[in-house]
């Protein structure tokens, strides 16, 4: 790639190593043959003057990267557990005949190029692709014939990517009763027409907050038991409290990186009403006197990035952005900064990190990024949903809001349905519904009247629910009783013909490939206990094993830097809590899985 390009690129967005990771993106865009070539890197390096071993490790650190040529299309076979139990094994045996290759192979005529992913955040149409940043859903293999046959024939398209099937309004499920806040405005105003959303209120929460002491602000959504929807369930308003008062730079950061399995209510947030995270973000940065907030976006969410940098767009037009907001003496700006496939970035100090033009690994704390966060300066981090939450709060008042839901964990949550339920999607509902009501009122029963064994909450970093636990009221402080988080709200269900063991397998598999490598007990631990899980897999553990990976699991709980390390724990103790009986049959070498023995035989080994 010539000078001139990699100048352009550095000249749009900026020569601070902040920007790196959006001019990467471009510049990887720009190669026929989506790949960042070895001169291209060290040019870059020399230009933005940043060490060509920092770019080099950059790259190397985020998986959307390639340092070598793939093809004219790159083809993602998403192989998170949603799209694993929805017959993801068969659409990439499928992909393989049809193209005749393997994973990191090329098409002889450079058209496609082949890989696994590890989640797409489209799971309630499960199984799922992405060719270069079209997503693709519930795939067949004669649907998947045609997809491939469409491509070959067309020219890559710069627009709104995403199929049909995965727009986000789509994927809501509608005719049940449910509770709408968050979703009220979902296919009522225009995520590309902002007047739209302004004449549903738009903006009247941001105008009303300016005209209070920011103090009040913080007490109100103290007063509201907003907490944490990324998962933590953090108090929002105390979190906000903590951001160091005074005169100096202080940043606003939505964590938008949804990487979590089975989650995929954000994107829809962003896809369908993106302004209200605008309005939501401005009045964060009044109450804590922020004058930047930068949205992490990750970089699969092609279609919410357009939308919301529209969205952004036109609130600067508009005056909702910028100097003097409403003829204050506020002023607040918002840009985006895009992910590069790192799961560990869903960490706010990994992706703090990532902002920084850094790898994405996480920092000892504390400091708290309320403290030191961005550049070394207070910073506030929430995720997409809890931000979307404070317009309606301020307009609507505290208790409003905390008139559903429980005490502690008030107003409504949105829950992400995958698996074998006849009906999939998103669902808002007061906190605290219970699994038996998501699956049979939400999700319409069990997928063709099949029997229902298990259910992941909270996404691999969750745990496992069974029959037993059914009734229990799915908030944020009720699973953890029962040693299960509810996460960011997902609700994968499993049936009959879900081999435990196989699906332990694949979050194990996820939790190896995601570590960030940066502490022992996490790099060696994840490797370890996959490592044990095949076995088990392969019928050649011993029931010792059992045990041993718990202890195992115990240990990087208590000496992990951050949550991803700490998780693994939930998963294994949570299934075999259920399902040891299984583990200890897979002990017998004379004991016939065909589950595990199609995973070990497919994507499995890549």
């Amino acid at each position: 790639m010539n000078k001139e390009i990699i100048s352009k690129a550095i000249n749009k967005y900026g020569r601070e190593r902040e920007h790196l990771m959006n001019i990467l993106r471009e510049l990887e865009s720009l190669s026929e043959d989506n790949y960042l070539d070895v001169e291209t890197l060290s040019e870059l390096a020399e230009q933005m003057n940043i060490p060509k071993s920092a770019v080099a490790g950059f790259v190397d650190f985020y998986t959307m990267f390639k340092t070598s040529p793939r093809a004219k299309y790159v083809i993602r076979i998403c192989k998170s557990t949603s799209c694993h139990i929805m017959g993801a094994r068969t659409i990439f045996e499928e992909i393989e005949s049809i193209l005749d290759i393997k994973p990191g192979e090329a098409t002889r005529d450079g058209i496609f190029y082949l890989e696994t992913c590890q989640c797409l955040g489209v799971c309630s149409v499960a199984p799922a692709m992405m060719i270069n940043y079209d997503i693709h859903g519930n795939l067949t293999p004669e649907r998947l014939k045609k997809i491939i046959d469409d491509y070959r024939k067309k020219e890559p398209v710069d627009g709104e990517a995403c199929g049909p099937e995965v727009e986000g309004k789509k994927c809501i499920i509608e005719g049940t009763p449910q509770t709408k806040r968050l979703l009220e405005n979902v296919g009522v105003v225009n995520p590309l027409e902002i007047d739209t959303y302004v004449a549903k209120g738009g903006f009247d929460a941001l105008k009303k907050a300016l005209g209070m002491d920011r103090g009040d602000i913080i007490d109100i959504i103290k007063d509201s038991g907003l907490r944490g929807r990324g998962g933590a369930g953090f108090p929002a308003g105390m979190k906000w409290s903590f951001v160091t008062k005074g005169d100096m730079q202080k940043y606003v950061i939505c964590n938008a990186d949804e990487g979590e399995p089975g989650t995929f209510k954000d994107r829809i947030l962003m896809e369908e009403n993106p302004q209200a995270l605008v309005e939501g973000m401005a009045i964060c940065g009044y109450a804590i006197d922020a004058s930047i907030g930068y949205i992490y976006i990750r970089g699969e969410f092609r279609r919410s990035i357009i939308r919301l940098q529209k969205a952004i767009d036109q609130a600067r037009a508009k005056g909702y952005l910028g100097k003097n907001i409403f003829g204050s003496s506020f002023s607040f700006d918002i840009f985006i900064k895009e992910g590069g496939g790192a799961y560990v970035c869903g960490e706010e100090t990994s992706l703090i990190n990532s902002m920084e033009g850094k790898r994405g690994y996480p920092r000892f704390k504390p400091p708290f990024p309320g403290v030191t966060g961005f550049m070394g300066k207070p910073s506030n981090v929430n995720n997409v949903e809890t931000l979307m939450s404070v317009p309606m709060i301020i307009e609507k008042g505290a208790d409003w809001y905390k008139s559903v839901g429980l005490a502690g964990c008030t107003g409504t949550k949105l829950y992400c349905l995958s698996g074998k339920m006849n009906r999939t999607g998103l669902v808002e509902l007061p906190m605290g519904a219970t699994l038996r009501e998501i699956i049979d009122i939400h999700g319409g029963g069990m997928k063709c009247g099949s029997k229902f064994k298990f259910a992941q909450v909270g996404g691999s970093a969750g745990g496992i629910l069974g029959e037993d636990l059914m009734d229990i009221p799915l908030d944020i402080d009720n699973p953890m009783k029962h040693g299960v988080t509810l996460g960011s709200g997902v609700v994968l269900v499993a049936d009959q013909n879900t081999c435990p063991v196989d699906f332990l397998l694949q979050i194990l598999s996820f939790f190896e490939h995601e570590s960030c490598g940066q502490c022992v007990p996490c790099r060696v631990g994840t490797s370890h206990l996959h490592a044990m899980v095949k076995k088990f897999a392969e019928r050649k553990a011993s029931i010792s094993d059992i045990d041993l990976m718990i202890k195992k699991a115990e240990l990087m709980k208590k000496t992990s830097l951050c949550a991803l390390g700490q998780s693994p724990v939930m998963p294994i103790v949570t299934i075999l809590k259920y399902f040891r009986s299984d583990f200890e049959k897979h002990c017998d070498p004379s004991h016939r899985c065909p589950e595990c023995e199609s995973s070990l035989t497919t994507y499995y080994i890549f």
